[in-house]
């Protein structure tokens, strides 16, 4: 799918025979059928369709009329957007310019903008969203049933005159876009594509576009480094683990350093702990924090951040081959600390323990991790919000609010010490599992001794990486959920 942005009069857009679909943003102040571009012309119809259908502005209201010849164009959509405020109502826009163009049957849509009093987070909002709501995953399907055939192909923005701010809107909201599909498609294909090497060769390529500087560890560096939970979580797989690094360095001055740590487990069959076979069928999705990580690399110099970013992805299976780690076995984690392992299947925690001790060694300003952690942050909260908890609450703040300006919502869990004591083991400094309660918050005290006193937050999104029932901008499949909030909360530094 094609984005582009442009400057026109509503003449020009009234005549220009390459547009399918001509889609007109309205609030609750605004009349469409008003404007001069339409007098004579579609104002009649136009009007009396909308009073017909009782239409106001309110977001989400939507109002299809035909041409019938009298403009080049042969559908006209009038949109509500309600007073812009907020991601939803330009969510909702982009959701109804896509399935209504595949309803219509349409290639080319183009929406126009008159005015100056358009918000440019709402503009922002619009462009990733139809980058969101295009997406689809058919890369597996015979040529006959793609869908992708019958979607838009591009997607035009005209205003009629060209702002700044708007212009770097719809370029930010083009790559957020771009990032969280990317993100999704990792997430989307099997794992027996998507491996530890996979996403290594991914970070290498990453590295070539992006400038980013990239070391992969193989199970000897690992065990070189002495990353021994992550090396005990790889045993029972055939698949050779990676560890992954990516550095991001601007040129200029860097105003602070983020450390980004994401799980990559490719899948997880949860070990000798065996998941039922109901539970296994989408764990290929367990290496959605590593996904979400790599869409943030895979825009980070693009988006000019005066950031220095540093990504972190421990990648492997989790399976219960002869070799596999047992219930009742000791690893030794990257900072020395000694973890019981009594439930292979609480290995995320595991991988992220060697990931965030690395990370946090090398004294970031701040550390974030974003993981399938735990299955009980979705009894918690649901499948459309996410845990966060951390040791910075200003750092959980931010991320809160960066999640709501794209409508991925946070909700802050507590990390009380009086928990601590769940994760005690009698055999070495830690155990892996707690006594069945407070899981979502057990797996974030436990990763919490690893950050190093780093100013931490940890989001658990079991939850919401992928959706059974597709809504606004978010088809069936991966939603890419934390690329966008991620690159939100780094724009805000």
């Amino acid at each position: 799918m094609k984005l582009t942005f442009a400057t026109g009069s509503p003449a020009e857009q009234l005549g220009d025979a390459r547009t399918d679909l001509l889609v007109l943003a309205v609030t609750t102040t605004t009349k469409a059928w008003a404007w001069p571009a339409f007098d004579g012309r579609l104002a009649g119809d136009l009007e009396a369709e909308v009073r017909r259908q009782g239409f106001s502005g309110a977001a989400g209201q939507a109002v299809v009329v035909q041409t019938h010849g009298r403009i080049a164009v042969p559908y006209v959509l009038v949109v509500g957007v309600g007073d812009g405020a907020g991601p939803q109502p330009w969510q909702q826009l982009a959701d109804l310019i896509v399935r209504k163009g595949r309803e219509l049957k349409a290639r080319r849509a183009r929406v126009a903008l008159y005015g100056d009093e358009w918000p440019a987070e709402g503009l922002e909002t619009l462009a990733e969203g139809v980058w969101l709501a295009c997406y689809s995953f058919d890369e597996l399907k015979s040529k006959s049933k793609r869908a992708r055939a019958n979607g838009l192909a591009e997607v035009a923005i005209t205003a009629t005159r060209r702002l700044p701010e708007w212009t770097a809107a719809l370029k930010r909201g083009h790559l957020l876009g771009a990032a969280t599909c990317y993100a999704r498609n990792l997430v989307n294909w099997p794992a027996a594509i998507v491996t530890p090497a996979y996403l290594a060769a991914e970070a290498r390529a990453l590295a070539r576009t992006q400038g980013v500087r990239v070391r992969v560890m193989d199970e000897r560096a690992m065990a070189r480094a002495g990353m021994g939970a992550l090396l005990g979580v790889a045993q029972g797989s055939a698949q050779a683990p990676r560890f992954i690094e990516l550095v991001f360095r601007p040129r200029g001055r860097v105003h602070r350093t983020v450390a980004l740590a994401g799980k990559g487990v490719t899948f997880d069959s949860g070990g000798l702990s065996l998941k039922p076979a109901d539970a296994m069928q989408a764990q290929k999705r367990d290496m959605a924090g590593a996904a979400a990580v790599l869409g943030v690399m895979s825009v980070v110099r693009d988006l000019g951040l005066p950031l220095e970013v540093r990504a972190y992805i421990p990648a492997t299976e989790n399976m219960p081959g002869g070799r596999a780690i047992k219930p009742g076995d000791v690893v030794r984690a990257y900072d020395g600390t000694t973890i019981e392992v009594l439930n292979t299947d609480a290995e995320g925690r595991l991988v992220l323990a060697d990931a965030l001790a690395y990370a946090a060694e090398r004294r970031p300003d701040v550390l974030i991790d974003l993981a399938t952690l735990t299955g009980t942050v979705r009894t918690a909260l649901g499948t459309r919000y996410a845990a966060v908890m951390g040791t910075d609450p200003a750092l959980v703040q931010a991320l809160i609010a960066a999640g709501k300006a794209c409508g991925e919502n946070l909700w802050e869990l507590p990390l009380p010490p009086e928990y601590r004591s769940d994760i005690e083991s009698s055999v070495a400094d830690l155990k892996n599992v707690g006594e069945g309660a407070a899981g979502t918050i057990i797996g974030g005290l436990f990763l919490k001794e690893f950050t190093g006193g780093v100013p931490w937050a940890h989001v658990d999104f079991s939850s919401t990486v992928v959706t059974e029932k597709g809504f606004a901008c978010h088809p069936r499949g991966a939603t890419g959920f934390g690329v966008r909030t991620v690159l939100r909360y780094l724009g805000s530094l």
